[in-house]
């Protein structure tokens, strides 16, 4: 199965800046009225494993098919459709690759691209959804470590900057996958 990895747009010093301001947001300074202020020890990129599947939608009301990728995260099955701009690259032999966990999912991809495509279409039954293959795509995160009276992780996306604090759960998942 081929492996490719997302570009990375963001540098340290971006991400750095990003969790600054996050930590500086207004929900964060309320909870810090209660909890003792946390700070940023060290960052480190990782890359998490996602499912990347090729797909074309098709619909009675459309003449052509519409090709696109949609990637499905291996740990918790987070999605994306992912934008056509995306450049991707094949990949080496890189120390911040973590392990995908089980196997490709393509039932979640086409659930995702089912629900996509039914905002714009009114027959569901007209919607027809085919993979047409499947590679793993590693996604860029920039991991901040804060410190206070626990440590906690900050998550920002390296390929466009910013704060994603649903995909914690996995990333913590699969670095003590890692780990093992």
């Amino acid at each position: 199965m081929d492996s490719y990895v997302l570009q990375q747009v963001v540098g340290q010093k971006e991400a750095v800046r990003s969790i600054k301001q996050h930590q500086n947001n207004l929900i964060a300074k309320w909870q810090r009225l209660f909890r003792s202020g946390r700070q940023l020890t060290s960052i480190e990129l990782i890359h998490l494993p996602y499912w990347c599947f090729s797909y074309e939608y098709r619909s009675k009301q459309m003449k052509d098919p519409i090709r696109g990728r949609v990637a499905v995260e291996t740990y918790r099955h987070h999605t994306a459709i992912l934008p056509e701009s995306a450049q991707y690259r094949p990949t080496t032999n890189e120390a911040s690759l973590l392990a995908p966990c089980g196997g490709p999912v393509p039932e979640v991809a086409r659930d995702e691209i089912y629900w996509e495509a039914f905002s714009r279409e009114k027959k569901r039954k007209d919607i027809a959804v085919d993979i047409l293959e499947t590679a793993v795509l590693y996604v860029p995160y920039w991991i901040g470590y804060l410190q206070g009276d626990t440590i906690d992780i900050v998550a920002v996306d390296a390929a466009n900057g910013k704060i994603d604090l649903g995909i914690k759960d996995s990333l913590l998942e699969a670095i003590m996958a890692t780990s093992k």
